[in-house]
């Protein structure tokens, strides 16, 4: 990836004979008119990869193909490109051809699919504006197809030719989806979500041999599972969600040694789950070869007790049984690798098992009214604020008080009550000082002694386990509100304000009362006596070891899916954020030391940059580390502008907000090709006295596991910023298109004033603001739905025009992904619209 940009014609016109050409990834321009280059060039070249530049118009314009003879790949995707596919008839030699992320439109050239003397192996079509049906493809040579995400209409193909990998989802296709059973054993991968597919599945005995996954989510299919579905030899991932299917689940589903991901959410099955191990002297579907990790059985009909045996499926890590009619006891013993659970809205009873003490609340509730859990947490209004050494003078204080009331119990009743509430009174007086003692000293020294504190996660919660955004949203600090380079909630203790204490102690003051257990991906960690791993410092002004950050007094100030933050200060006075990443989301070090590098190079005015890490010998001990900003977010500023005593945000400011932001995300992903990622409100800080926009959390998806970022999605749609097809998706991961997305919700949220979770209306089929918008674009009565203050401070009369050009970019960046404009677009459409000073 480099910064080279030009007319890329300009290249190509006195290139001669040359075999490989790799342009991608830069800023070219201009239309990739290869009949224009030299004919040597054209009869040489082999490789030619000029995808994500800002190419635009159509290809071959005059027609080079004639001349490819010996072109092999072509890669043209991500760009701007427009017009029709051409046929490539006389590219014999073609083997890959790449077009996909482009604006291409018009029928499917035939010629691509049909046998012929063509060679081509590989055709990636995706995310384009095609239309027309499929016809047969009868190639021999074609083994990957993709042309998802268009506008690909009628039945699915008859035939498949040779192909192990097909992907047509998120298209119009329609008809009967029991015409696969004709597409044969090559098949490997088949992906036909978000279609209007109908019918059956096929219970044919001849053919899938080879599938590995299968994917029909969010259709109309109806009937039973067909039994052989269970018995497909290489089957590693089923997802049937979102359709009508009904009937009883297949045994075999649980107890293969291949399954790895089954999803069978929002259906209609029924009946008990029941899972059903062979003797253990039969190796092959023995419970220990079992393979299942994935499993969502929600929202169905599902009756009956839940399986002793589940606790055999070793690999479980996400299970999702809620919205059933399950009854019975939850087993003792579920897997240990188990990282997410939910079985709220069921009728189950009993006593929660011990084992299960680290869910959430809300992994249970509502629903299940009759479970009984012993294993509770204490209030964090008693414990959050007492220090180690308060909690075991309070335990030595209540021996010696129960130990003195023994001891007068046998003759004196009436004084052994009043010693008791003598000493309860005093004890509860003595306990108040102390916290209010604790929260008036600032420590400066560092805590040397072993601390161990649970993290308590609340942003990385599922939805089905978070309670409502707004209990994630509003956990900010009423004293001091340091904004952070990453958190989007802010820790505070009971009072409200932040607790000083060493960077060694990655401890999180308990936050609110609703939480009793901890996040399911959440560790208990010994804090080191002193940092003594390697520290790496980018800037080159910044003079800082390992041990100054040892003894640096901190506070901790905001928390995360992706760990704990601390403002530390330094001997010199100079303010740093640090944050601990949580143990088991990231990378290995080696990985995470490169990314954090890349990190490091990004430098743009309108980003919190990165300064550096420290990697510890310990596994959690993982810091990134930055500059500290005292600036508030975006959502302080649109929601809680009583806390800080902040002035609203006039139009004029709202406008420049959504130019920066979007100014930033373009310089992202045009110049260095990677997604923010993490885009929302809280992520988006104004830097005083101006407001100039700050964005944080940028791209920390590529220092995390698959395990990591799936929180880290899941935290975006508790708060509404998931797009669509990340809930179709069963790994997303955030890309150029879910930032559009989410800087479409961002800018709904400056225009409305209004949380970008929160649920607006009543109106049926209407839950969020974005559904709330859509209905009231769609009425006509878009005026409705503009922030009051904005109305108000204009005596009632609003910058029409302005407001009106603002909701048109936002309603585009919340289209489907395969509709939604780039960054650049987006930006360049902002910054015509004409600021209220101008008008």
């Amino acid at each position: 990836m480099n910064n080279f940009f030009g007319d890329i014609m300009h290249i190509f016109y006195p290139m001669g004979s040359v075999l490989y050409v790799d342009l991608s990834s830069n800023r070219f321009s201009g239309t990739p008119d290869l009949g224009l280059a030299d004919e040597s060039f054209l009869s040489s070249i082999q490789y030619l990869n000029i995808s994500h530049n800002s190419l635009s118009g159509e290809l071959f314009v005059h027609d080079g193909m004639p001349y490819l003879d010996n072109l092999e790949v072509f890669d043209a995707s991500n760009n701007q490109l427009e017009g029709n596919i051409p046929s490539f008839t006389f590219v014999v030699s073609l083997r890959i051809l790449r077009l996909a992320c482009n604006q291409l439109t018009g029928l499917l050239p035939e010629a691509l699919l049909k046998e012929s003397s063509m060679m081509l192996s590989e055709l990636d079509l995706s995310q384009n504006k095609l239309e027309g049906p499929i016809g047969i493809i009868t190639s021999v040579t074609l083994r990957k197809l993709n042309l998802s995400s268009n506008k690909l209409y009628g039945p699915l193909p008859l035939r498949v030719g040779h192909c192990s990998i097909i992907d047509l989802s998120n298209n119009t296709l329609s008809g009967n989806f029991s015409r696969i059973r004709y597409w044969g054993n090559y098949v490997e991968v088949v992906q036909l979500s978000s279609n209007s597919l109908g019918g059956m599945l096929p219970n044919e005995t001849s053919q899938f041999l080879r599938l590995t996954s299968l994917k029909v989510s969010n259709n109309s299919l109806e009937g039973f599972l067909p039994p052989i579905l269970g018995t497909y030899p290489e089957l590693e991932e089923i997802d049937l969600s979102l359709n009508q299917l009904s009937g009883f689940l297949l045994p075999s589903f649980f107890t293969s040694t291949k399954l790895i991901n089954l999803d069978l959410s929002n259906n209609k099955f029924s009946g008990s789950i029941l899972i059903q191990f062979q003797p253990p002297n039969n190796p092959i579907v023995s419970a220990e070869n079992c393979s299942l990790v994935f499993l969502d059985l929600s929202h169905n009909n599902l009756s009956g007790t839940l399986p002793s045996n589940m606790s055999r499926l070793h690999n479980l890590a996400y299970l999702n049984l809620c919205n059933n009619q399950l009854v019975g006891t939850i087993p003792d013993d579920l897997p240990d690798e188990l990282r997410v659970l939910n079985v709220s809205f069921n009728n189950l009873s009993g006593v929660v098992p011990e084992s299960l003490k680290q869910f959430p609340d809300s992994a249970f509730h509502p629903g299940n009214t009759m479970l009984v859990f012993p294993h509770l947490q204490p209030s964090p209004k008693d414990t959050s604020n007492l220090g180690l050494r308060e909690h075991r003078l309070q335990k030595k204080s209540a021996t010696r008080i129960a130990l003195i009331a023994c001891l007068v119990a046998g003759g004196f009743v009436m004084a052994f009550v009043g010693i008791i509430i003598y000493y309860k009174v005093h004890h509860e007086k003595e306990r108040t000082s102390k916290q209010n003692e604790a929260r008036g000293i600032t420590q400066e020294s560092t805590f040397t002694s072993n601390i161990e504190e649970p993290y308590r996660n609340l942003e990385a919660l599922p939805p089905a386990q978070s309670g409502s955004s707004d209990d994630a949203r509003n956990i900010h600090p009423v004293g001091k509100k340091p904004i952070d380079l990453g958190p989007s909630e802010l820790g505070k203790n009971e009072e409200g304000t932040s607790t000083p204490m060493s960077i060694l102690s990655p401890s999180n003051p308990s936050s609110s009362k609703s939480y009793q257990f901890e996040n399911p991906g959440s560790l208990k960690v010994s804090s080191p006596d002193k940092l003594v791993g390697d520290l790496h410092i980018f800037d080159g002004s910044l003079a800082l070891t390992a041990e100054e950050l040892s003894c640096a007094p901190a506070e901790v100030i905001g928390r995360s899916c992706h760990g704990t933050l601390y403002k530390a200060t330094l001997d010199s006075g100079h303010e740093l954020a640090v944050k601990w990443l949580r143990e088991g989301i990231t990378k290995g070090k080696k990985e995470l030391a490169r990314e954090i590098k890349k990190l490091g190079t990004i430098k743009h005015p309108n980003l919190v940059s990165v300064q550096g890490y420290y990697l510890g010998p310990k596994e959690h001990e993982k810091l990134i580390i930055s500059n500290y900003m005292n600036a508030q977010s975006l959502d302080i500023y649109l929601h809680e502008t009583d806390k800080g005593n902040l002035h609203p945000l006039s139009l004029d400011e709202r406008l420049r907000v959504a130019v920066e932001v979007a100014q930033c995300l373009h310089f992202l992903h045009d110049e260095k090709a990677i997604p923010h990622g993490n885009l929302k409100s809280t992520n988006i800080l104004l830097e005083t006295p101006n407001r100039n926009v700050l964005l944080t959390d940028y791209t920390l998806h590529r220092i995390l596991t698959a395990a990591g970022t799936a929180e880290q999605v899941l935290n975006a749609g508790a708060l509404g910023y998931r797009p669509p097809e990340f809930a179709r998706s069963s790994k997303p991961c955030p890309s150029l298109t879910s930032d559009v997305y989410a800087f479409g919700v961002i800018l709904l949220e400056l225009l409305t004033g209004r949380n970008s979770g929160e649920i607006v209306s009543g109106i049926p089929g209407v839950v969020d603001l974005i559904d709330w918008v859509r209905f009231l674009a769609e009425q006509n009565r878009s005026s409705q739905c503009f922030d009051r203050s904005l109305v108000d401070k204009n005596n009632g009369e609003r910058p029409s025009k302005i407001l009106d050009d603002m909701l048109k970019v936002a309603l585009r960046c919340i289209l489907p992904a395969s509709d939604r404009p780039d960054l650049k677009t987006v930006f360049g459409d902002l910054s015509t619209i004409s600021s209220p000073q101008a008008l």
